[in-house]
């Protein structure tokens, strides 16, 4: 209970402020290499070939099969894209809008599934009588917030003037250290870290989003992200990242950060389109 505490308090306070955030930049080595919001995709991707040691961030990736991960989000992503679709906005909702692992989260998430069963491929039985024993999947519900933002906000974007503003700050703070209360980590403190990440950086969390998953900008954009923002990792200087992995996290925390600047409580509507 005490680290989930800390962490909880840790989400106001690595949450950074403009003067730190500018400080920081000031002090980045070998900064005329390194891409920022403005740079072109090309250049994203071409950092990625910067030898680690010229990063403020010694970036590197995680020892996984990515393929596997790949074809494991692309396949997830097809049959949710049909479950949103035919799903009640009410399910919806409480599955997108809920607090992380709380129980009725978790149900609503598997309500969505279970009651778009046909939309999987055929699985040999029935879903399983409780909802909520399909509705933890970490992948599906960070799919779920995406196809939210997609559907309902295609053209959605942050800057730094929304993220930085004392009111969203505030706000955001005060939502999600409520909202975030049943996470334990390393996921508490993932997300506590990419919402900092999306508050230094929502110019490239926003082309983040809108780039194709799996790709190598979106290698390049995370890798951006950051040795932009070593504020939000207090100290690390080397880091062993899984590009699905955190651009979930990052596409949630960007979630959030949009209602917060949009002072709304989801952006799924009760009906309609």
């Amino acid at each position: 209970m005490r680290q989930l505490f800390g962490c909880l308090i840790a989400l106001g306070v690595i949450l950074a402020s403009p003067a730190s955030a500018q400080d920081t930049k000031s002090r980045k080595v070998e900064q005329s290499v390194l891409p920022d919001g403005g740079s072109s995709d090309e250049i994203v991707v071409k950092a990625l070939s910067l030898p680690r040691d010229k990063l403020p961030v010694n970036v590197g990736w995680a020892p996984v099969d990515n393929t596997q991960i790949n074809i494991a989000y692309e396949r997830a992503d097809m049959f949710l894209a049909c479950a949103f679709a035919k799903a009640s906005r009410e399910w919806l909702r409480k599955a997108v809008e809920g607090p992380p692992n709380f129980t009725g989260t978790q149900y609503a998430q598997g309500m969505v599934i279970s009651t778009n069963w046909g939309c999987y491929p055929p699985p040999g039985d029935s879903p399983p009588l409780n909802p909520a024993m399909i509705g933890t999947d970490f992948l599906a519900r960070g799919i779920l917030i995406e196809r939210t933002l997609r559907q309902f906000v295609p053209d959605v974007a942050l800057d730094a003037s929304q993220t930085f503003d004392p009111a969203v700050r505030a706000r955001f703070r005060k939502v999600e250290t409520q909202q975030n209360r049943y996470r334990q980590n390393p996921e508490l403190s993932g997300f506590v870290v990419a919402a900092c990440l999306v508050q230094t950086q929502p110019v490239l969390t926003t082309r983040l989003f809108h780039a194709q998953q799996g790709s190598d900008l979106v290698r390049g954009l995370e890798q951006a992200i950051i040795v932009n923002s070593p504020e939000c990792l207090e100290g690390v200087k080397k880091l062993s990242i899984e590009p699905t992995t955190l651009r979930v996290y990052l596409i949630d925390a960007f979630y959030r950060w949009v209602l917060a600047a949009r002072n709304v409580p989801t952006l799924i509507p009760e009906r309609g389109v």
